[in-house]
């Protein structure tokens, strides 16, 4: 299967991170609330339909994909891929959210797929840090260390 990465390059949110490492020494607890933060979020942009996390609408399913489905709903067909969002401290110092469901790739990326590989499915990017996620990640580190002082 394959791994997507995607790293969190914002200066804001790394020196917290650091602010937090040189006041407490241990980043896991801050993280592990992060990562329950992003499952949040990424759960939350299957029930809304989307956007990819840098605000792009999820593209609207094709009319030949909205006749062999049993409900309009973009990546909801059984609901495995969205319940299988989970996050993981990586160490004491990452944190990763994503998912083990071998099909997950071809959603988040888009690309040849089916038999044959004759359809392609175009990218619907539901991992990923959202503006509103960079918030509520500031808003996690600035709460430990309001109580690491």
């Amino acid at each position: 299967m394959p791994e997507i990465t995607i790293r969190i390059e914002d200066k804001a949110v790394r020196a917290a991170l650091n602010r937090l490492a040189a006041r407490g020494g241990n980043l896991a607890p801050a993280l592990k609330v992060i990562g329950e933060e992003l499952v949040k979020s990424t759960e939350a942009r299957f029930g809304s339909q989307g956007p990819a996390p840098d605000g792009t609408p999820w593209p609207k399913l094709s009319p030949r994909t909205l006749t062999r489905k049993k409900h309009p709903k973009i990546l909801t067909e059984s609901g495995h891929l969205r319940g299988s969002i989970r996050s993981q401290l990586l160490g004491s110092r990452a944190v990763a959210v994503g998912t083990n469901r071998a099909y997950a790739a071809i959603h988040q990326l888009g690309g040849p797929a089916g038999r044959g590989r004759k359809v392609t499915i175009p990218a619907r990017p539901y991992l990923g840090v959202s503006a509103a996620d960079r918030v509520r990640i500031l808003a996690v580190l600035k709460w430990f260390l309001a109580r690491r002082i």
